[in-house]
């Protein structure tokens, strides 16, 4: 029997946040330093806790912070009515509030998005917020509660993805990365086929930036293919958001059934670890829903009744 909705959402929000949180510790280390560090398997559970108020948890970044600000926003503005603008609006005060006071603090945000928020709350357009050649990873690593919110309108999913992107990044690989992971995590909640999910994104990403569909496709050939991983991430380092999407896009056709497989996998990477495993995690996580997610993994996690929380609320209105 196939996941329900709520399990859906539940297994993308929180496989999302424990990609980040397993790749949080080796972000900006190279696969052999990982290795050096913690053996030839690499990360193979949280490697870093904090403890705060008496609470010992394994942190998250940036990543999952702006993530659940576009998700709060997303579910105000559906219960509120709001259309495009408005809850673009709402969410431009979300991201100048995180920039100025983060929950639990910065965890070392990509300048682009600070960029963008120093732009919102000077007073610019949130339209025009995002840099032009801002092509980052940063609206990509926050674009799945789109797929989430909207899963049973995939074209608003994508629209407002690619549109929530001008906040922060106006490249047009950050708008075809936006646009594919929404349509993914929609097509994924809708439970197609995992063929039927990489080809959605695909297509999704061709409406924006042809050479991100391009590198889409070539990474899912790699999978299939069994191109090693340390191959592909050298390649797909997902600094970039056309990178980023496409190693999510390998990780899912890797290891479509298989979170844990899946999120050590991202983490384990020379490149963006924490935002590899993000994407990856929300397409995996939804696929698989809250029953494949590694219970000690959700138990350790930061603030995690409160994220699984806001899922069972994307099911709900009002």
């Amino acid at each position: 029997m196939p996941p329900t909705f709520e399990d859906r959402c539940r297994g993308a929000v929180l496989g999302a946040a424990i990609g980040d949180a397993l790749g949080h510790p080796v972000e900006f280390m190279k696969i052999d330093q990982i290795r050096a560090r913690f053996g030839a398997a690499g990360v193979t559970d949280y490697a870093l806790f904090w403890e705060r108020a008496g609470q010992r948890f394994a942190p998250y970044t940036d990543d999952t912070q702006m993530a659940e600000a576009v998700l709060v926003s997303l579910l105000a503005g559906r219960d509120a009515g709001e259309d495009l603008d408005a809850t673009m609006g709402r969410m431009a005060q979300a991201f100048v509030g995180w920039a100025r006071d983060p929950q639990g603090g910065h965890r070392a945000p990509g300048n682009a998005c600070l960029a963008g928020c120093r732009a919102l709350a000077r007073g610019v357009p949130w339209r025009e917020a995002g840099a032009p050649q801002a092509g980052g990873c940063g609206s990509v690593m926050r674009a799945y509660p789109f797929g989430l919110v909207f899963a049973d309108a995939p074209e608003r999913a994508e629209a407002w993805a690619v549109a929530h992107s001008l906040l922060t990044h106006g490249d047009p690989i950050a708008q075809a990365a936006c646009a594919a992971l929404a349509r993914g995590v929609a097509a994924v909640v809708a439970d197609a086929p995992v063929a039927e999910v990489l080809t959605v994104m695909v297509q999704a990403a061709d409406r924006y930036s042809p050479p991100t569909a391009r590198m889409i496709e070539r990474a899912v050939a790699d999978a299939h293919a069994g191109t090693d991983p340390d191959v592909v991430f050298e390649r797909l380092q997902a600094w970039a958001a056309h990178e980023a999407v496409a190693a999510a896009a390998y990780l899912f056709a890797r290891h479509p059934d298989d979170l844990r497989a899946a999120l050590l996998c991202g983490a384990n990477t020379s490149g963006d670890s924490d935002s590899i495993a993000t994407l990856g995690g929300a397409l995996v996580g939804a696929r698989v829903g809250v029953q494949g997610v590694p219970e000690a993994w959700r138990v350790n996690l930061e603030r995690s009744a409160a994220l699984d929380a806001l899922a069972r609320r994307i099911g709900q209105r009002g």
